[in-house]
Formats: C-alpha cells, structure tokens, sequence
C-alpha cells in the first residue's frame, strides 16, 4: 500500500476530501501482475459537481505493459457512498471486507465501510437457501434441456447458472459476502475449501452428465454439514417457505436470478 499512499498525495491537498480508501484484488494475497490499484475517493457532493465528468475517474497504464492498467481512482460524492449501506448488491459490500483505508482524518468512512463489509446472519441463512434451491432448480432444467435435444445456448444459461448459485452458497456458508466473479476461485483457496467439494463440482463442469450432478449435490450437502449449516435438512420446509410464504416469495425477489 505505500504506493497508493504516494498516489493519493495530490488528492489529500483537495477540498472537500472526506476519505480514501483502496479496493479489489490489489488488497487481497492473490495480486498479480494484472492487478491494477482500484483508490476511491469520497468527497463532499458540491465536490463532485463542480468536478469536471473527465477528473471524476482518471487512470494510468502500467509503464512495462501499455495495454494493463496501473491504477484508477474514482470520485465519489458522500451521497452516494453513504447510500451504498441500503444495497443489496453483492458489488457494494464484497469488496469493502478487504477495503483499506488510506486517509479517514475525521473517521467518517470506517463506519460505513464497517457496515458495507458486515453481512448480517438473517441475510445470510436467507440467500443460501434461495441459491441452494436455485442450484437444484439448474440441474433439474439444465437435465430435461439436454434430454430435449441439442439446444447449446440454453444449456450453457442453466450450467452457468448452476455454478453461480453454487459458488454464493459456498462463500456465504463460509460467511462471506459472494465474491467478485472472476476471483472466485482465488477465494476458495484462501478460505481453504477442500478438494472433497471442489473436485465433483469441476468434474461436473467438464462432463454435466447425470452421476456427476449427483456426485456434486452430495459433496455441496457434505461441505454445508461441516460448515454447521442445517438449513438444506428440510426440503420440505424450505420449499414451503420459497414458494407459499410471503417471507420466502420476497427473498426470492431479493436475491433469485430470474
């Protein structure tokens, strides 16, 4: 972080500066080369109006490799990063678990970065039973499509699908918000998730045939088992509770994917 804290240098001289902070992978173990620095800078909302549209987001390109980029700071008026707290976005909490604040003189952002960062049990235990249900609901569709005949695209829908819901249940089990798509993985690694579930998961991925769906729902029940997870014991009930209860519909107007 010492050169985000060279970066900012210019922009602690601004007015109406409330706080900064650094996001992404650059703040995870994981970085690499491609990894770019992603600074967000909150400002008062007179700020950000008077800011032209094209100092709102600058960025530079890293000088070994013109086509990656280095780093990007973002302009964000207080409003709206305020805000930020009555989302249920997974893009506005996930990243703000890892935040790392660069500059809070008068400590107006750690709370909200506090809150955006917390994920409260109800919410939790709520979405991993919708995702896990979704999970089912794919491999069922994605099974009866395949028998249909060859109909790629659908397939592909309902595999990708399947694995999205999957891999939210996996990490909210693990009492994380669902990570960034694309760094999935890299996640698991740091939460240690074993092999016992993420070997049938890719075998499914390269052969979706009917045995190692099968192979992957019971790896997924297991992993829940270990997690102290009871939720998937009651088919029935959780069911019930998706379909005919006003609690349950609104959850998966919440979080469901259709």
């Amino acid at each position: 972080m010492e050169r985000a804290r060279e970066l900012i240098k210019p922009y602690l001289e601004m007015d109406g500066v409330i706080g900064i902070y650094v996001v992404g992978s650059a703040t995870r173990p994981y970085r690499d080369e491609l990894s770019d620095l992603d600074i967000e800078v909150i400002v008062e909302n007179a700020v950000y109006e008077q800011t032209p549209m094209e100092k709102r987001q600058t960025f530079a390109f890293k000088e070994d490799n013109p086509k990656v980029v280095d780093y990007e700071f973002y302009l964000i008026p207080w409003s709206d990063f305020f805000n930020l707290t009555k989302s249920g976005l997974d893009l506005f909490h996930y990243p703000y678990q890892h935040a790392q604040i660069l500059h809070d003189p008068d400590g107006r952002i750690e709370p909200i970065i506090k809150q955006l960062a917390e994920l409260p049990e109800g919410i939790r235990l709520e979405r991993m039973t919708v995702h896990f249900l979704e999970c089912l609901y794919s491999l069922g569709r994605a099974r009866k499509t395949a028998e249909r005949g060859e109909l790629p695209i659908n397939l592909a829908l309902l595999r990708g699908g399947t694995i999205s819901s999957l891999v939210k249940v996996i990490l909210l089990a693990k009492k994380s918000w669902p990570s960034t798509v694309h760094w999935s993985e890299q996640e698991f690694a740091q939460m240690a998730i074993s092999d016992d579930l993420l070997k049938p998961v890719k075998a499914w991925l390269t052969d979706p045939a009917s045995d190692n769906a099968r192979a992957m729902v019971t790896a997924t029940r297991a992993f829940l088992d270990d997690c102290g997870e009871t939720f998937h014991h009651d088919m029935d009930g959780i069911q019930q509770w998706l379909f005919f209860t006003q609690e349950g519909k609104a959850a998966f107007e919440r979080w469901g994917v259709r």
